[in-house]
C-alpha cells in the first residue's frame, strides 16, 4: 500500500520544473510503461539539474539512447564526468531523496546554496 503511494508521489511529479538560484533548474520526467527487462517496476523516470545554459550536470534515469546505443538501466550522469554508473533503485521515495541530496550537494559546491 505505502509503495502505491510512493509511486503516486513521484508520478504527479511528472514534468515538474523548478528553479533554484542563480539559474539552476530540476527537471523531473516520471511515467508508467510497459514492465521489460530494462524496466522490471514499469517505472521509466528522469530527474535532472540544469546549469544556467540548460546543460544537464547530473541527471538520474534508467532509459535513453547513448551515441548509438541503448542504455536501459538505473543509471546516474555523474556531476563532472561524461560516464554514467549504475544506480540502485529502491523505490519512487528513495530517488527522489537521492537526487535531491546530490542536487544540494552539487548546488553548495557551485557556490549556488
Amino acid at each position: 500500500m505505502a509503495e502505491d503511494h510512493e509511486l503516486e508521489v513521484l508520478l504527479s511529479l511528472d514534468g515538474f520544473e523548478f528553479q533554484f538560484a542563480e539559474g539552476y533548474r530540476v527537471r523531473i520526467a516520471a511515467a508508467l510503461v510497459e514492465s521489460t527487462s530494462a524496466r522490471p517496476r514499469g517505472i521509466k523516470y528522469s530527474l535532472t539539474l540544469h546549469d544556467h545554459a540548460g546543460q544537464r550536470i547530473y541527471g538520474l534515469d534508467n532509459a535513453h539512447g547513448i551515441r548509438r546505443r541503448r542504455v536501459e538501466f538505473d543509471h546516474r550522469h555523474v556531476y563532472g564526468h561524461r560516464r554514467i554508473v549504475a544506480y540502485a533503485f529502491r523505490g519512487p521515495i528513495e530517488l527522489l531523496e537521492d537526487f535531491y541530496r546530490e542536487v544540494e550537494r552539487i548546488l553548495r559546491e557551485r557556490g549556488a546554496l
